[in-house]
């Protein structure tokens, strides 16, 4: 019976379709969508840009109904799924009136946890995060990195077992983006969280995942699900690596041939979807 529970996803999509409403009818934005990850995993979803990612993450989320298909947790149906999953969106959306410290615990008041003891919580976790001497801090007078780890901290503190990453190093310059990654590496290490992850550098997607699943142009189907088979625990240096090199050609040549159909779409695209 322990095998039997162990190979039940914590978070599995059967035929997940969604249709976005316009005044020119619906459109279709995913379709047919099965993905799965299991406990502990780290899974990418790479793909051209408006192919639905953010769609997706925002369906899992329950910021959205899928029109159609069937989503599960740890084996069993999730129609409602707010407040299960943690979710950090593209942009780190720190208040500028806040600290630091204070930026960290938002999600933990709202869940009704008193300051005094969400503070000492977010505070065990400075070191970890990188973040110890900046908690009077404010947003302004953090470089981008610093601000992406505290609104990291304030995902990772709402204690969710599957967190919803939205491309969160894709505004960083490419030292600091690779830095983060690194940073990543090791945090993940440490907390063994179930991570969704929406990247469009292959690299990142490559030196983070268990498994990377390629969407096509919309209507966002399920093109290549590749496992990656480097070995842990990862550093940086692997991306020169003969076996790395292999699978980041791979990927490159699945979703090349998606961009090229993303241009041909019917002006729905720049909206992101």
């Amino acid at each position: 019976m322990k095998n039997l529970v162990a190979t039940i996803p914590k978070i599995a999509l059967k035929g997940i379709r969604f249709d976005f409403p316009t005044n020119k009818g619906p459109l279709p934005v995913l379709e047919s969508i099965d993905l799965s990850a299991n406990e502990g995993e780290f899974i990418s979803l790479i793909g051209p840009s408006g192919c639905g990612k953010s769609t997706l993450l925002n369906v899992i989320a329950g910021l959205q109904d899928p029109t159609s298909g069937y989503i599960s947790f740890d084996g069993q149906p999730a129609p409602r799924r707010l407040g299960r999953v943690a979710y950090m969106p593209q942009k780190d959306l720190l208040m500028p009136w806040r600290t630091v410290l204070d930026n960290t615990i938002l999600g933990l008041e709202i869940q009704g946890v008193s300051r005094q003891v969400a503070r000492d919580r977010a505070l065990a976790l400075f070191d970890l995060f990188g973040l110890r001497s900046f908690e009077n801090a404010y947003p302004a007078t953090l470089s981008g990195g610093m601000r992406q780890r505290a609104a990291f901290l304030r995902t990772v503190l709402t204690d969710r077992e599957v967190m919803l990453l939205d491309e969160p190093f894709g505004a960083l310059d490419a030292l600091t983006r690779s830095s983060m990654q690194e940073w990543l590496i090791h945090l993940w290490d440490s907390l063994r969280k179930t991570i969704l992850f929406i990247t469009h550098d292959v690299d990142e997607a490559v030196l983070l995942s268990d498994r990377v699943y390629v969407l096509t142009a919309r209507p966002a189907r399920i093109k290549l699900v590749q496992e990656i088979d480097l070995p842990r625990p990862r550093e940086y240096g692997m991306v020169t690596s003969d076996r790395f090199v292999r699978l980041k050609k791979l990927l490159l040549s699945a979703i090349r041939e998606e961009a090229r159909r993303a241009t041909e779409d019917d002006g729905f695209g720049a909206w992101g979807l």
